[in-house]
């Protein structure tokens, strides 16, 4: 029995050894991605260039429910399918753009101009069957100081690479007075999910931000630019689940033969 206990801690060990390996990569990991930030306010002092070459303040542009998009418009990785996936939905769902809710896409990459923009709107926009909803997705570009500024507000957490920005993909919902209310991670949306989101915000209500869990299961693939299932790290957390199972079960098991022989 001793034998047993010394070689089940020497598993539980190296499970945990494992376990703190992969969770201390986790936390580097997570310093790209979305810092979670609902009830918090975006922070509306930032400038940003519109399509017409104009500076205004985001406090300006935001006046109802709104999806706010970042990206870098060169972007070689998931930003394209990002925003094809944005004019999908604004196809849709049973809301007008420009009405009911919009959609603000700002490039996080200050040596990007607004012509690129433009040109990146009408590529989406030119396959869409709802081209007068352009009306309700802005496009925008900003300075260094002022990207940051909202980034950090919004837990937008993103590095420079090899000359390539490493990013979380995926929308933030806001209020239309800049309250945080939900994240929606990924490329592709439901219907439901826009709309309902965009409800929701127009009432201020803060919503569960779903594919939290994917953080923990997925890793960044800094070669192949996207986030990859992490074998290792489930398998870790699974494994070290049923040894401390079995550990439960054999201690509750002697305890109640040690009582059973003591009667």
């Amino acid at each position: 029995m001793s034998q047993f206990k010394l070689l089940l801690t020497l598993l539980l060990f190296l499970i945990s050894f494992e376990l703190y390996s992969q969770t201390s990569l986790f936390n580097q990991q997570m310093q790209v991605g979305f810092e979670e930030k609902q009830g918090k306010y975006a922070d509306l002092t930032v400038k940003m260039v519109n399509e017409a070459g104009d500076t205004v303040l985001l406090k300006d542009v935001i006046n109802k429910p709104t999806i706010l998009n970042l990206v870098y418009y060169q972007c070689p990785g998931t930003c394209s399918p990002l925003m094809w996936g944005v004019s999908k939905f604004i196809d849709d769902v049973d809301l007008q753009p420009g009405k009911d809710y919009q959609v603000i896409t700002i490039s996080f990459d200050p040596s990007e101009k607004i012509d690129l923009g433009i040109k990146k709107k009408a590529s989406y926009i030119s396959t869409m069957k709802k081209k007068e909803s352009s009306t309700g997705w802005l496009f925008f570009v900003s300075d260094s100081i002022n990207i940051a500024k909202l980034t950090q507000s919004v837990g937008f957490n993103y590095k420079l690479i090899n000359n390539q920005f490493v990013h979380p993909t995926g929308l933030i919902a806001l209020a239309s007075d800049g309250k945080i209310v939900r994240y929606l991670r990924g490329i592709d949306f439901l219907p439901f999910d826009i709309k309902i989101t965009m409800v929701e915000a127009a009432k201020g209500k803060i919503g569960p931000s779903i594919n939290r869990l994917l953080a923990i299961c997925y890793s960044y693939d800094d070669q192949g630019n996207k986030f990859v299932f992490n074998v290792t790290r489930v398998s870790a957390i699974v494994i070290l689940f049923f040894v401390i199972l079995i550990f439960l079960v054999l201690a509750f098991s002697r305890v109640i033969f040690k009582k059973t022989a003591s009667k």
